[in-house]
């Protein structure tokens, strides 16, 4: 459903006290799911405004992945990577509201949960304090925790196209799976070829969430240790960044490509 549609379905149900505690908000994380999560808060808080806009509204806590291994940990890590779920979202949606009214926990990226992370979190759905609403955002929903997903409302919003198709995917899949980084460069360099800056800049991104697309599936699949799937996804959004300024392709492809086979 479109994100207006959503919001009128989750509005309806505060309105009369029907709202679920949890809601699994699938689609574009930084897109149509952020801006579904911004609305259900202006609902929530009224007069938030600013403190909304700026994350620092009292009654509401924020977390998503953190660090070099971008995942969501149980507990804080090093002084860089930032909250983890104990002290980010379990502690902050158990005290009492500030403002006397709702509480918001927003958990961005939810499939990056490790483990510990969802287990506690898990705890904290199942019997929520009053008057509390957890957002969890992802694009990749079959890679959470199952009875998490069990116990929340799925909203799915439509998935914005992005990835290759037709023999392009093809070729770039198998060229990933034999760690072929010539082979992506040559690839990347024909999808660019005869096209405008605006146009490659597209291409490029597209060519990089298709081999994102790759890292996912090998998550979801159980292929590969969890770990092992976060840094091959960290390896690749590390390599998209990399090729934002420039450098060379087949450099950037090939030291991604080592990163995930380590």
């Amino acid at each position: 459903m479109e994100v207006a549609e959503a919001f009128s379905l989750i509005s309806r149900a505060i309105d009369t006290g029907r709202q679920a505690h949890g809601y699994l908000i699938v689609g574009d994380v930084m897109g149509n799911c952020t801006e579904l999560v911004n609305l259900v808060l202006g609902k929530l808080f009224p007069d938030g405004g600013a403190l909304l806009a700026a994350r620092s509204h009292p009654d509401v806590a924020w977390l998503e992945p953190q660090g070099r291994s971008r995942t969501i940990k149980v507990e804080r890590g090093k002084e860089d990577d930032g909250p983890g779920m104990r002290d980010g979202i379990v502690e902050p949606m158990s005290v009492t509201s500030f403002g006397g009214g709702w509480k918001a926990g927003v958990i961005s990226g939810a499939d990056r949960m490790q483990v510990e992370a969802a287990n506690a979190f898990l705890k904290t759905l199942e019997e929520p304090p009053p008057r509390t609403v957890f957002l969890m955002t992802t694009d990749q929903p079959d890679a959470m925790l199952p009875t998490i997903v069990s116990r929340s409302q799925r909203v799915d919003l439509p998935m914005p196209p992005g990835i290759l198709e037709g023999d392009d995917y093809e070729e770039v899949a198998d060229a990933f799976a034999a760690k072929d980084a010539a082979a992506l460069a040559a690839k990347l360099a024909e999808l660019k070829d005869g096209v405008s800056a605006e146009e490659a800049a597209f291409v490029r991104k597209a060519f990089y969430k298709t081999l994102l697309s790759f890292a996912r599936q090998a998550m979801v699949a159980g292929k590969v240790p969890r770990y092992m799937a976060f840094r091959g996804i960290q390896a690749v959004e590390d390599a998209y960044r990399q090729s934002e300024r420039s450098m060379n392709d087949e450099a950037v492809l090939s030291f991604m490509l080592d990163r995930i086979g380590r």
